[in-house]
């Protein structure tokens, strides 16, 4: 990835226009009166631009609103945009083509990408990986390494502590730090990652899981109940099976209770008529209830309906009206292409179309849908009128058998009360025990619940623990062959990290080429012989080493996928003395001279080494105060 031009636009109008190239890019200030003339602002437009989330702008560059780039990826040149905001997460305008054509073309062959991928859309991460033949690879549970977390890694700001490889940010986590640097450094594993992220969500699943297991155990011991699924299902089989067993019993010893009982001559009679009128009573009623239910729901829906109609009715005559203000829509161009419409051949056809349309027509239309709908609502009415009339008719009618009930049963208890036979005696027997059977059945249905959530907790557990046993087993065996790959790369960018601070003007005699140079990504740290106690300018000259040392590494194996772009604004950072800050930049002078990949550097400084400020590494002007990188409210765009 190259850039080749940025520009900032403030009002319409450019605050800044430069080209860059292939290889070293200086941008310059003044040697004594070069600090704060914008150059920092500079970097951070380079970042936004390529994709970085920036938020806190200093005054000068949140006065500015458009920022764009022209960029080579594998030979494939785009123009990126983005809008200059204190909001995060902004967009990114994309168009295939370089700045100037892309100026030229209006609204034209851009296309808006946004932050974050949706469901139906891509993000302009997804875009800019595409184009460099990068994989998306997930870092977290919530989404994919994006573009922002890469330049992380490429860009060297001043504001991040010296003793940190990544642009500092919050809520950064060492698994995303570790996936971006496997990712550019050829060594990620596709499967590691994903198998990271789903061993940590199971095992707190597990935890989770084993912690509801162990309550609920402990709440059931003390509780006296020990009991599985398997007992608690047999015991509700048994007990239905006796409740219907009871019922069948109950329900045939009062079939023939009559027969055995010791009343009056005629009184057997007269309690079996009593009792059929009073079955029948009772089934007249329960016909009734439902009927009334039905009516109350059928009148509920209906008065829905009519409500609806009203409104249908009153929005209809307000179009009216307004159709009859407004008059007739006239297009004058096409809403699918936006092309001129041609006149119409008369003033009675559509414009749009071609269809010849009634002069009163839409006044006819009204009328026809308006006469529709009274129609129907005065059917609607009527029906409702009739429905209530039958729902008082039906409450009216269970009311009067309701109290005919009320008098059979009690006549028939007076008659019954006195006269208890054997049977009579087996159906309370029978009654208590189907009381019984039936509490029991609820509370076992309770334990029925505990014991299936307890079935459920068991099951879940070993399900996990499967599942974890065999994530830490993939994982073991994924990272070892990612291990002995990532061994190789680390050991050239460690080794290219101690031949440039063994060319550094330095007072820390230990910087040597044997030196011992370790980093980890997922601590975010470089240490120098196992130590990281160095002064502040060191600690600086470091970390650019580092960073210069990933990047000559990616120019010459093939293994990495580092984008072959570095962008340092601290090469004076710290107290850095201007003899070794020149110093350093000789270095990657040289460097960059020795490569054979294309690649591009761009660095910050106001001490720029005499013979490099007369060479054509420069990028723009020499910045000073009265000569700041910003020009804001000039330049035509």
């Amino acid at each position: 990835m190259r850039l080749s031009r940025l520009v900032v636009l403030k009002s319409g109008l450019r605050a800044y226009d430069e080209e860059f190239h292939a290889g070293v890019n200086i941008i310059r200030g003044v040697p004594g009166r070069g600090n704060s003339v914008g150059k920092s602002t500079i970097a951070d437009m380079i970042f936004f631009a390529l994709g970085g989330d920036l938020t806190r702008w200093k005054p000068e560059a949140a006065s500015c609103d458009q920022v764009l780039a022209e960029v080579v990826v594998n030979g494939s040149v785009v123009t990126l945009r983005r809008e200059i905001a204190e909001a995060p997460q902004q967009p990114m305008w994309i168009y295939f083509g370089d700045f100037d054509t892309a100026s030229g073309a209006g609204t034209d062959g851009w296309q808006r990408y946004s932050y974050r991928r949706m469901s139906d859309r891509e993000s302009f991460t997804q875009v800019l990986f595409r184009l460099m033949d990068m994989p998306e690879v997930p870092a977290e549970a919530e989404g994919n390494i994006t573009m922002h977390q890469l330049l992380r890694l490429m860009y060297v700001d001043q504001m991040t502590p010296v003793d940190r490889i990544f642009r500092a940010e919050r809520n950064d986590s060492a698994l995303r730090r570790q996936a971006v640097g496997d990712l550019l450094c050829g060594v990620f594993d596709a499967r590691l990652y994903p198998a990271q992220l789903e061993l940590r969500e199971k095992e707190k699943a597990y935890e989770a899981a084993a912690q509801q297991y162990g309550a609920l155990s402990r709440v059931l011991a003390a509780a006296g109940e020990a009991f599985n699924l398997d007992f608690v299902e047999a015991r509700r089989r048994s007990l239905e099976a006796d409740i219907a067993t009871i019922q069948t019993e109950i329900q045939a010893l009062k079939s023939h209770r009559f027969d055995e009982r010791q009343l009056a001559p005629g009184q057997s009679s007269i309690v079996a008529t009593i009792k059929t009128d009073l079955d029948r009573v009772n089934g007249d009623i329960a016909e009734l209830q439902v009927l009334v239910g039905q009516l109350t729901y059928n009148i509920a829906d209906a008065d829905m309906l009519i409500d609806e109609i009203q409104r249908t009715l009153a929005r209809l005559r307000e179009g009216e009206v307004a159709s009859s203000a407004l008059g007739p829509l006239n297009f004058l161009f096409c809403p699918s292409c936006f092309s001129p419409l041609k006149d119409t051949d008369h003033e009675h056809q559509c414009k749009l179309c071609r269809s010849d349309v009634e002069p009163d027509g839409d006044r006819s239309r009204f009328a026809r849908m308006r006469n529709e709908l009274e129609i129907q609502l005065k059917e609607s009415n009527h029906l409702q009128a009739k429905r209530r009339e039958d729902l008082t008719a039906a409450t009216l009618r269970a009311a009067k058998l309701t109290g005919i009930r009320d008098t059979l049963a009690t006549e028939y208890l007076n008659l019954t009360r006195n006269y208890l036979t054997e049977t009579d005696a087996q159906i309370d027997r029978l009654n208590s025990r189907l009381g019984y059977s039936e509490r029991e059945l609820i509370e076992l249905q309770r334990e029925r619940q505990l014991a299936e959530q307890l079935a459920e907790l068991s099951r879940m557990k070993a399900e996990l623990n499967e599942d974890i046993t065999r994530l830490k087993e993939d994982i073991v065996l994924w990272r070892g062959q990612r291990d002995r790959q990532q061994e190789n790369v680390y050991r050239m960018i460690q080794e290219r990290t101690a031949m440039i601070l063994a060319k550094d003007v330095h007072t820390e005699a230990e910087f040597t080429e044997e030196s011992d140079v370790y980093f980890d990504f997922s601590e975010d740290r470089v240490t120098v012989n196992g130590k990281s106690g160095f002064s502040a300018s060191s600690l600086t000259v470091i970390r650019n080493a580092f960073h210069l040392a990933l990047h000559w590494v990616s120019c010459t194996s093939p293994i990495l996928r580092y984008p072959r772009f570095l962008l340092l604004d601290n090469i004076e950072d710290k107290g850095m003395t201007e003899q070794r800050s020149q110093n350093f930049q000789r270095m990657i002078a040289a460097i960059s001279e020795k490569l054979e990949a294309e690649h591009q550097i761009i660095y910050t400084t106001s001490m720029v080494d005499p013979d490099l400020d007369e060479s054509d590494m420069t990028v723009g002007e020499r910045y000073d105060f009265s000569n700041k990188a910003l020009k804001i409210g000039l330049g035509p765009s």
